[in-house]
């Protein structure tokens, strides 16, 4: 189940900064990943369990990204509000949706149906600190390349027609250079633009088998299930 989930959220990452990855010169088959360069894991200190919460916050919105069926949820319940309205201002959502559909399709085709009965809460306890602050980094970086385009008014459409000016376009650079950075491993002073009211590992029972996620929630938020991290750093 882990892997199926790193595969989903590796799809959101690529399409979510819209291949830049693949087409950037500094990235190739000898780029260092963030989990190869530095210990990135939450799991890494023992805390205490947090008492206080029911256990449905982080229930519903894992449930909702593995069962509902809809992309376009599962990018709600992954990624911060902030990120998803300004891939809509864009017009990237439904190109992402898609995206993930296929992702989806590819690696379902021969893994047994899931039920909401299947998957249940078992605990949560709290992220250490230095995981805190890199995941804040990252999210931050992410949102800053749809920031920018949104800012800029480059739509999904223009960007992948070529169809952006100079100037606009060396800002854009410059995000995804600090996303390319960070997701390298690369501990880079960036502002935060996206911050976690509280950010916690949860185990989950899927049919029996127990797991441990990553779920964050930005103020105002509910708790979402960690994406862009998972694919990261390998946590």
């Amino acid at each position: 189940m882990k892997k199926m989930l790193a595969f989903f959220t590796a799809a959101i990452c690529c399409f979510g900064v819209f291949t830049a990855c693949g087409s950037k010169e500094s990235s190739n088959t000898d780029k260092t990943s963030a989990s190869d360069n530095a210990d990135n894991s939450a799991l890494s200190e023992s805390t205490v369990s947090v008492q206080g919460f029911s256990g449905d916050e982080f229930a519903e919105p894992f449930r909702t990204f593995f069962i509902s069926g809809d992309q376009k949820q599962m990018l709600e319940v992954s990624l911060p509000d902030d990120v998803i309205k300004s891939m809509e201002n864009i017009g990237g959502v439904d190109a992402l949706s898609e995206a993930l559909a296929s992702a989806v399709e590819q690696s379902m085709s021969d893994v047994p149906e899931i039920n909401a009965g299947m998957i249940e809460y078992i605990s949560e306890r709290e992220c250490v600190s230095e995981f805190r602050s890199k995941m804040e980094k990252l999210y931050s970086a992410y949102y800053d390349i749809y920031r920018t385009m949104e800012n800029s008014g480059i739509s999904y459409a223009d960007y992948l027609d070529g169809k952006v000016d100079e100037k606009s376009m060396n800002l854009l650079t410059d995000a995804f250079d600090k996303y390319e950075k960070l997701s390298s491993g690369e501990d880079i002073d960036t502002p935060l633009t996206i911050t976690f009211e509280d950010i916690r590992v949860v185990t989950f029972s899927i049919n029996g088998d127990q797991s441990e996620f990553v779920m964050y929630k930005v103020n105002g938020e509910d708790w979402k299930l960690d994406t862009i991290g998972l694919a990261v750093f390998e946590y």
